[in-house]
Formats: structure tokens, C-alpha cells, sequence
């Protein structure tokens, strides 16, 4: 019985509870400051939000959920809510410091300097902390002279302000004056021998600065004697006594950290770093598994984990595991040439590629990176490049076989014979296959197929088992226009490898090419049976109902499909985002994105996904917040700061999104998407001369494209300046000619009233330039809007002449002969979508030509998809309630003329709607 009357008791206090609404929000904040106490940062951040849903107002849980977002790493989180807290009329003192150090983890280095600049807080620490992060925004920016003088005044703040110190110790070294950085480090290690930071610091200093190994061996350890838990000067000594060969001091240095730190993240990594180095993989495998549990978002044990995975031969783990680490921590050696591997492998040379692209960018390449790329080339029949690609890395290491090869076809690029025989030379006698695909690159880029396909025979035999010789040989045979040759040599590809897709979805293009659609829909289903998690399979099957005309529900679910048959796979959700972007559908897309990155957090392709689809749901503070935290996960890239300055412009904030405009070219100082966007934004606000000098600057960067010189013609008409705008145009066709240039400037001077020379230039240019069907098409276009309907067709015609599958010309040729009343049209139209899937004014022609040749069924199931696809398209909802009146159906046409109607003047076809709707009445 007392058991039961305690019971009893306990609930009647636990319903008082509940009905009292739990613990307060004081008491909440109490207990998250006891969990920071005890470094429990998720507990506290828990408490904290719970406070503040409490009592939003309560000003120093706002400040301390900030500072703990802050320390955690999520800087974009932190800077939201220290802004609000500094609404809540906290000292400026204690908000101000956080905040700038989280706005310059998410880029916003000019706010700063603009904000804060002069600004005193009459607190020695608060003013030494935020002139320090004043040093770090002036250094992004490129003000090495106002950083230095920032660092100064925190010292004169406060003199032993020890990241002031550092940092000036940093940009010391960084001018080369490394014993003048040491000396200011010595300074701080004889004041106070415990700090483990500057001992660190003093290592590098003699690691890189002066190349001194015993001293950096010996301040890192006295970093680890002053900090036993700094983990970062463990590896640091770690790494170093591995580089000079001393593997067994290295091991015996983690053996003893696993006595005294044994349950340490940075212990076991340090443990299975040293197991891997031994070739323990099962022991590096059991040591990561937890880690990646545990830290999920560490790019180093990805990294780690992943490597053992591919030398254990468990390639899906493989892959999972180092495109993560690189996603995490972009350039990572050995997760990018291992991930690399295995794309090629799997027959992905576009995402090999895609993943080698920064560091081929860079200026910079390692020649294992070249080498992997021109392999991915080789693989993509782009010969040329792959020769390239083998030609660099022979000059970064021609000790390597690998660049021995390439070496050889540096020869043969400079028209030396003797190259090729070098290469077959190479090629007959090493067993790898790096001289077998030079050969066959190199034969490729001559032209010489029947000799590269002695290559491949070559090559085959080495890899009897391996698809890619097939693969290869099958490409080669359709260059050639053998096509039987080449379905038989992708068939013996995918005999070879029943999971090697590249094969399959080769024989599906020869498929769809022969006009045999349903073979080509039979090969993805089996793969999908056999697989029933072939996501790649599954995105191949909607490409190939987009392309014969499914509706978008059907390819919609299709991608759905193969998001749910590859959760981690990020571009199975890319996809379908996209999708659902281009329907138009912004809720689903945004639901999908959301999705995406709570399952993918670490996927910045996925997180710009989701921040583009609450642009499109005007969501735009989210969106702000969502390219912020884009911008702290890719602090190199431009992409982040361009999304935050749309989002910026659609909060209102024309100088926010100047600012974030600026710093993009920071990043990025040629970044022509910016550089518009700034004119853009210059010419809305009248600043004409600032807009005139930045075209002007695109013009010097880029004097031979037309981009700077139609940005200057654009802010000339804007300003009412045509015949300044006429000049610059002019120009432009002398320094850019092109289409581009051409089109604008015939555009032009029709506008502005020189019809005459506008019929002069337009001869001249189709005489000099035959060959220029881009501006053919303009004048099409043009002849289109006077309602020339034969002038437009013969301008469209010309084209279609020179590009018979050209899906625009054919578009406009259908809808032009269904004007006229001439035949044809129906034709037309089929192969324009066939050609262009999807798109929404083809369909709409061809709803039109099927109805007009008597197929009325076809036509409206056809443009009811099509609206469903575009629902904000209203010339397409004008074209159903026309085929709706036409089939009798009074009332469908009238709900949809009904729609068009509550438009207003938002559509100007409202003449057309207000006759319509006489007849459904």
C-alpha cells in the first residue's frame, strides 16, 4: 500500500508540475550555466531555448545561447541570436565582442569594419577582444596597414591580450619575419611558460618558418607539458616525428596518450592514424567507426575512416565516408585523389572531375591530380584534354612512370614523332595502364581510330575483366559511325560488369537514338530489378520520362523513388529540389530541401538548394540565414555571399546586399555574376558613374568578352543616354564581335529610331558572319513581333537549315504555321519536344498543332499537364480554357478564364479573357 500511495503522490506532484508549465525560465538559464560548467554545451543549448520560449525577453539567456552557438561552431545561429540580444539593451560591452566574431565566421568582414570601426566599449578585455577581430575582418579584406594598426590597439587595451599577440606574431611570420614572430612568442611563453597556444605557434614558427625540426619537436612538447589535452599539438608532434621517418617515436608517444587521455577523440585518432601507417585497416576500421559516430562532421575521420575502407575494398563505405570529408573540408589530398578512384571506377569521370576541378583551378595541381583527371577525361572521349592533363604532370614529377608517360606525350604535342613510339614503348611494357591510356588519348586526339583501338586491344588484355576497355572501345567505334560495333562492344562492357551503369546507359542513348524508347525504358527497369537501389538507374528512368512526355507526376515520384532508394546520396534530392523548382511548386521544393540537409547536414550543394528554394517561398530572412551558414561551410566560395545578397534585396535591404555583393568580389575579384549584380544595384539607386567605372573595370579584365561592354550600354539607357548607349555598343562589336554584341546593338538601333542602319549592320553582319545563326534567330524574333509571320518563318527556316534540330526554331515554325494556316505544324511541333522535353511554350505549341489536326483529347490532356507544370504561366492557362470552350466544356473554361481574370492588369491579355468569358456565360 505505500507503494502504491507514493505512487500516487508522485503523480499528483508531477501533474502540479506540469499544470505550473515545468521550471521557469530562470531556473532553465540556472541549469544550462551548470551544464557549460561541466562543458555539456548540448544540454545547456536545450535549457537555453527552452528559457527563451519561456521568456523571449530574457536578455542573458539570448546572450549566452549566442555565445554557446558561437562555440560550437555554428557561427550564423550565434549571430542571430546576438543581434537579438543586443535589442534586449545589453552593455555593449559584453554583446558586442561576440557578435563581430560571429559575423566574421560567416564573412561579413566589411559590416564589421563598418560597424565597429571606431567604436570604443570602455572595457580593457571587451575593447582588446573586439579590436582583435577588427585585425581579422581588415585581413580578409586585404588592409594589412589597418589590421596591423587593430592588433596595436588591443594590446594598448590590454597589453597581455594574448590572441592580439598571436595574431600579431602571425602576420609577422606571414611579411617573413619569422624571428621577429618568435621573438614575440618567446616574449609570452617566458611571461607565462603555460601557454600551450603559443608553444604551438612557436613550433610551426620553426617548422616552416625556419625549418628547424629538433626546436618545433621541442615546443610542441612543451605545448602538450603546458596543455595536456591540446590536441592540436599532439598531432603537430605526432605528424612531424612521422615525417622524419621516426614512425616507432611517433607510436610510442600515442601509446603513452592512450594511458593518460585514453578515452579522447583526438587519442583514438592519433591511434588509428598510426594504425593505418602500419597497414591495419581492421584496426583503423575499428578505431574510426565509433569516432564517426561520434563526430559525424569531422572531416579528418572521414577521411581516416573512408582510407581504410578503400584499401579493405568496402567501396560504397568508401565513398560514403570521403565524400563527406570532402564536402566538410574541400581539397583534403587524400580523400579527394582516393574518392576520385573510386568515381572512376564506378565510370563517373564527370564527378571525378568535378571533385578535382578546384585544385586544377587553383593554379597549383599536384600531379596526382593531373593524372586522375586525365584519366576522367580519357574516360569522357575528351582526348585533348586528357593529353594536356598528362603533359603537366609529367613536368611536376618526371621521376614518376606515371609522368614518363606523360613526358612522351609532351613530344608527341609538340609534333615529335618519337613521342608515340616512346608512349607505345611504355605502354608494351610497364603492367599498369597509365602509358595504355596516354596511348590511347593521344591516338584519339590524332584522329588515328583503327591505331587507338589496337590500343584498347592492348589494354584489354592487361584488364581481361575490367568493363572500361569496352567501354572505351565502344566509343571509339561510334565516332567512327559503327554503331552495331560499338552496341556490341557496350553490350560485352555490361557482360563484364553487370553493375557497371556506364554501359547500360550507353546501350539506353543508342536505344533512344534508334528510336526504340521502350528498349531503352526496359534496360532501366532491369537494372532497378537487380538493384532495387540503383539510384542512378532511377534518374536515368525520369530523364527518360521527361524526355517522352510523361507528366510531371510521374517524373516527380520517379525522383522521390530514388531519393528514398539513396538517402545519403545528395543528388537524388538535388534533383527532385530542382524539379520541383522548375514546376514552379516552391512548397514541395522547399519541404524536399529541408529533408535533404536534416538528412545531409554537411551537403553545401544541398544547403544551397534549400536557401534558393526559400527564395523562392519569399522566405527570405530564412533564406538569409541559410546562405550565411553556406558561406561559414564554404569560407573560399562567392556562392554563399551572392544568395545573401538576393536575399537582401528581397528583405528591402538594397545596402546589405551591396555589402555582401562586395565582399563576393573580394573572394572573387572578376566574379561577373557579382560584378552585375553591383551595377544592377548602382544603377536602381542613381549612382550612373559608380555603375560606368565598374563596367568599365569588367571591360579591362575582360576586353575581349562582350560582358563589360553591354553593362555599360545597359546603365547608358538607363539614364536616358541612347546614343551614348549606341556608341558603347558600337565598340563593342569592333573589340567583342560576336552574337551577343551584334543582336544588342541591331536591337538598338531600331529602338532608338535608326531603322536604316539597323538594315545596314544587320546585311553587313550576316554577310561577314554566315555562320552566325544566333543572330538569325534574333531577326526571326524581331520579324516575329511585327507580325511579319512569312518574314519570321524564312528567318527560322534559315536556321533550321543549319541546325535541323534546333527545339526553338522548330517551336516557332510550328506555332508560325499554325498562324498562317499552313501544314505541318503537328510535325513540327512532336520533334521540337522531342528534342526539348519538358518545356512549357513547346508543349503549349503542340497542345495548339494536335488540336488543330483534330486530336482535342490529346491536346488537353497535354496542356493540363503542362499548366500543373507552370501554374503561374497564365498565357498557358489561356491556351487550356481555348481548348476547354473548343471541347464544350463550358465550365472548366470559365473557372480557368476566372483565374486569368483576378490577374488584373498583371496580364495583358485580359481582352482576349473578357470576350472569352462573353462566350461561357
Amino acid at each position: 500500500m505505500k507503494t502504491l500511495t507514493r505512487s500516487a503522490a508522485t503523480l499528483a506532484v508531477a501533474a502540479l508540475l506540469a499544470a505550473c508549465g515545468g521550471p521557469s525560465a530562470d531556473e532553465l538559464l540556472a541549469t544550462a550555466k551548470d551544464s557549460l560548467a561541466q562543458h555539456d554545451t548540448k544540454s545547456a543549448t536545450i535549457s537555453l531555448k527552452s528559457a527563451l520560449q519561456k521568456n523571449p525577453d530574457l536578455a542573458e539567456a539570448r546572450l549566452l545561447l549566442g555565445t554557446t552557438l558561437l562555440a560550437s561552431g555554428d557561427a550564423a545561429g550565434a549571430s542571430v541570436e546576438l543581434r537579438k540580444a543586443t535589442q534586449l539593451k545589453l552593455p555593449e560591452a559584453r554583446v558586442v565582442p561576440p557578435l563581430a566574431r560571429a559575423l566574421l565566421a560567416t564573412g561579413e568582414e566589411r559590416r564589421i569594419v563598418q560597424t565597429w570601426a571606431d567604436t570604443t566599449l570602455g572595457q580593457p578585455a571587451a575593447d582588446a577582444d573586439l579590436a582583435t577581430t577588427l585585425a581579422q575582418a581588415y585581413l580578409k579584406l586585404d588592409q594589412a596597414e589597418k589590421a596591423a594598426a587593430a592588433v596595436d590597439a588591443a594590446l594598448k587595451a590590454q597589453p597581455d591580450w594574448a590572441p592580439a599577440m598571436l595574431l600579431k606574431a602571425r602576420m609577422l611570420a606571414s611579411r617573413q619575419d619569422v624571428d621577429g614572430a618568435l621573438a614575440l612568442v618567446d616574449r609570452m611563453t617566458a611571461a607565462d611558460p603555460k601557454q600551450a597556444d603559443a608553444w604551438l605557434l612557436k613550433g610551426q614558427l620553426e617548422q616552416y618558418g625556419r625549418h628547424d625540426r629538433d626546436a618545433a619537436l621541442a615546443a610542441y612538447r612543451r605545448a602538450v607539458e603546458a596543455d595536456a589535452r591540446k590536441m592540436t599539438a599532439h598531432q603537430a608532434l605526432v605528424g612531424l616525428l612521422v615525417a622524419g621517418g621516426q614512425l616507432d617515436a611517433a607510436e610510442a608517444h600515442v601509446q603513452q596518450l592512450a594511458k593518460t587521455l585514453p578515452d579522447v577523440a583526438g587519442t583514438k585518432l592519433l591511434q588509428a592514424q598510426i594504425a593505418y601507417l602500419r597497414g591495419d585497416y581492421e584496426g583503423v576500421r575499428k578505431l574510426t567507426q565509433p569516432l564517426v559516430q561520434a563526430t559525424p562532421n569531422n572531416p579528418v575521420v572521414l577521411q581516416l575512416a573512408g582510407a581504410a575502407e578503400y584499401q579493405l575494398r568496402a567501396l560504397p563505405q568508401a565513398e560514403t565516408l570521403l565524400a563527406k570529408a570532402v564536402q566538410l573540408q574541400p581539397g583534403m589530398p587524400l580523400a579527394t585523389g582516393l574518392l576520385a578512384q573510386i568515381y572512376l571506377r564506378g565510370g563517373q569521370a564527370d564527378k571525378a572531375l568535378a571533385l578535382l576541378q578546384p585544385e586544377l583551378d587553383g593554379g597549383k595541381p599536384r600531379a596526382e591530380t593531373l593524372l586522375l583527371a586525365g584519366q576522367a577525361h580519357l574516360q569522357n572521349g575528351q582526348a585533348h584534354q586528357a593529353e594536356a592533363a598528362f603533359a603537366q604532370a609529367a613536368k611536376l614529377a618526371p621521376q614518376d612512370p606515371r609522368a614518363r608517360t606523360a613526358l612522351a606525350m609532351g613530344k608527341i604535342g609538340r609534333g615529335d614523332a618519337a613521342g608515340l613510339g616512346e608512349l607505345e614503348t611504355l605502354a608494351a611494357g610497364d603492367s599498369g595502364v597509365g602509358a595504355d591510356m596516354a596511348l590511347i588519348a593521344s591516338l584519339l586526339r590524332r584522329g588515328d581510330r583503327a591505331k587507338a583501338l589496337k590500343a584498347i586491344d592492348a589494354l584489354d588484355a592487361k584488364r581481361p575483366h575490367d568493363p572500361t576497355p569496352e567501354l572505351l572501345r565502344g566509343r571509339v567505334l561510334l565516332t567512327g559511325g559503327d554503331r552495331a560495333g560499338a552496341r556490341a562492344a557496350f553490350e560485352r562492357a555490361a557482360k563484364r560488369d553487370a553493375t557497371y551503369f556506364p554501359a547500360v546507359a550507353s546501350l539506353a542513348a543508342l536505344d533512344l537514338a534508334d528510336g526504340k524508347a521502350a528498349a531503352a525504358r526496359q534496360r532501366f527497369d532491369a537494372e532497378i530489378a537487380r538493384d532495387p537501389k540503383n539510384w542512378r538507374a532511377m534518374l536515368a528512368l525520369a530523364e527518360w520520362l521527361e524526355r517522352t512526355g510523361a507528366g510531371a507526376d510521374a517524373v516527380s515520384a520517379q525522383l522521390a523513388a530514388a531519393v528514398k532508394a539513396a538517402p545519403n546520396e545528395a543528388l537524388p534530392r538535388l534533383r527532385l529540389i530542382d524539379d520541383r523548382l522548375a514546376r514552379r511548386d516552391a512548397r514541395g521544393a522547399l519541404a524536399a530541401a529541408r529533408d535533404a540537409t536534416t538528412a545531409l547536414p554537411s551537403s553545401a550543394d544541398l544547403l544551397a538548394a534549400q536557401a534558393r528554394a526559400e527564395l523562392a517561398s519569399q522566405d527570405y530572412q530564412q533564406a538569409l540565414t541559410s546562405f550565411q551558414k553556406l558561406s561559414q561551410m564554404l569560407p573560399r566560395s562567392p556562392a554563399g555571399l551572392l544568395g545573401q545578397s538576393d536575399a537582401h534585396l528581397g528583405l528591402k535591404d538594397p545596402a546589405a546586399a551591396e555589402r555582401a555583393l562586395k565582399s563576393a568580389l573580394d573572394l572573387a575579384p572578376k566574379l561577373v555574376p557579382a560584378q552585375r549584380a553591383l551595377i544592377g544595384l548602382y544603377t536602381a539607386d542613381g549612382r550612373y558613374a559608380e555603375a560606368v567605372a565598374l563596367a568599365r573595370e569588367i571591360q579591362k579584365q575582360r576586353p575581349a568578352e562582350a560582358v563589360g561592354y553591354l553593362a555599360e550600354a545597359e546603365v547608358e539607357l538607363a539614364r536616358r543616354k541612347p546614343e551614348a548607349a549606341l556608341a558603347v555598343l558600337r565598340s563593342a562589336v569592333q573589340k567583342a564581335p560576336g552574337a551577343d554584341t551584334a543582336i544588342r546593338l541591331h536591337a538598338a538601333l531600331r529602338a532608338t529610331g535608326h531603322g536604316d542602319e539597323a538594315e545596314r549592320f544587320a546585311a553587313g553582319w550576316q554577310k561577314q558572319h554566315a555562320e552566325d545563326l544566333a543572330f538569325r534567330f534574333h531577326l526571326g524574333d524581331e520579324a516575329l513581333a511585327r507580325q511579319d509571320w512569312a518574314g519570321a518563318e524564312a528567318r527560322y527556316r534559315e536556321v533550321l537549315s543549319r541546325q535541323p534540330n534546333n527545339p526553338l526554331a522548330l517551336n516557332n515554325v510550328a506555332w508560325l504555321l499554325l498562324k498562317q494556316g499552313k501544314p505541318g505544324a503537328l510535325a513540327m511541333a512532336e520533334k521540337a519536344n522531342t528534342v526539348a522535353p519538358g518545356q512549357a511554350a513547346l508543349r503549349d505549341t503542340l497542345a495548339l498543332a494536335a488540336a488543330a489536326e483534330g486530336q482535342l483529347p490529346r491536346a488537353l490532356a497535354l496542356q493540363k499537364d503542362t499548366v500543373q507544370r507552370a501554374p503561374e504561366a497564365p498565357a498557358l492557362r489561356l491556351t487550356l480554357a481555348k481548348l476547354l470552350l473548343q471541347s464544350g466544356d463550358k465550365a472548366g473554361a470559365r473557372a480557368e478564364l476566372d483565374k486569368l481574370a483576378k490577374l488584373g492588369p498583371g496580364f495583358d491579355g485580359q481582352t482576349e479573357v473578357a470576350e472569352l468569358l462573353k462566350k461561357v456565360s
